[in-house]
């Protein structure tokens, strides 16, 4: 993959850590955290006292080049696995019955980051209003509560809200606020296109989605990989496909739509964000 040298790097600019590299950046970590230890253990009084040290430095400096040396080495061997591997093909089976499969199946979108934003969000406010529920005024209280449910709800929107569904007639990729309802029989060939899918289709367009949720794109997504995730993501439509029996529907009309409910949610919590927001201003009770 991309440049040879003794650094050798991805396609899309980012290091790829070998073993020796990794090997060399952790032991340079143990080392400081050995330091750290050291600068510890012979503390004076007062440094003791002060709850701090001249360990903390070489504490934290250890700390952060294991980390980043264990997460670049999962990382790349990640992307160098999945970086050449073929996609696995659509099944074409139309007019065969062979046996009665199930008539839906479905496959929520990865949204492991979701899910752990949502704890983070939902669980911290909700919490947060539950221990001060009889220390702070109680509209302060649903507030924050308030603000939980919608953040839960943002968060259910950037991740599991999307999926994937196949019927007899259809494939369905369902973003969070539209449906996309594809023909089996228009399906072609899965490719990787960067961190998307793209689904080539038999009248020669085409639809690009997603697999994981788009808060891992918050920032500079440019080194990102997820190649692992897209060949699990397609193995898994595959496999839901074989599943269940196609109907060998001939409509040709690939139809895409809103899907009001998950708009109305969006919405919905949009205006609890606000109002939660700019009640403090209006309303004397949640001055400080």
């Amino acid at each position: 993959m991309g440049k040879r040298s003794r650094v050798e790097w991805h396609d899309n600019g980012a290091l790829i850590w070998t073993w020796g590299l990794t090997l060399i950046v952790s032991g340079v970590g143990l080392l400081l955290l050995a330091v750290a230890a050291v600068l510890w253990a012979v503390r004076t009084p007062a440094e003791v006292a002060d709850g701090g040290g001249r360990f903390m430095v070489p504490a934290i400096f250890g700390a952060v080049a294991l980390l980043v040396a264990v997460a670049g080495r999962i990382t790349s061997a990640n992307a160098l696995r999945y970086a050449d591997s073929t996609l696995p093909k659509v099944p074409h089976e139309l007019g065969v019955t062979h046996h009665v499969g199930r008539q839906r199946r479905s496959l929520r979108r990865s949204s492991g980051i979701a899910y752990l934003y949502m704890a983070v969000i939902a669980g911290g406010l909700a919490g947060a209003a539950l221990v001060n529920w009889d220390e702070q005024p109680r509209a302060g209280s649903l507030l924050e509560l308030a603000l939980a449910a919608s953040g839960a709800a943002g968060c259910y929107l950037a991740g599991p809200a999307a999926r994937f569904v196949v019927t007899p007639e259809y494939l369905r990729i369902e973003t969070a606020l539209r449906r996309i309802s594809i023909p089996r029989h228009m399906l072609g060939d899965f490719s990787q296109r960067g961190v998307k899918i793209r689904l080539d289709l038999t009248n020669g367009d085409y639809v690009q989605f997603r697999v994981d949720s788009p808060i891992l794109d918050a920032g500079n997504s440019r080194y990102r990989t997820n190649g692992r995730t897209q060949a699990r993501t397609v193995e898994r439509i595959v496999a839901m496909l074989r599943d269940v029996t196609s109907a060998g529907s001939t409509d040709s009309q690939v139809v895409r739509a809103p899907r009001w409910a998950m708009i109305t949610l969006a919405v919905a919590a949009g205006l609890v964000s606000v109002a939660a927001f700019i009640a403090p201003v209006l309303l004397p009770a949640l001055r400080p």
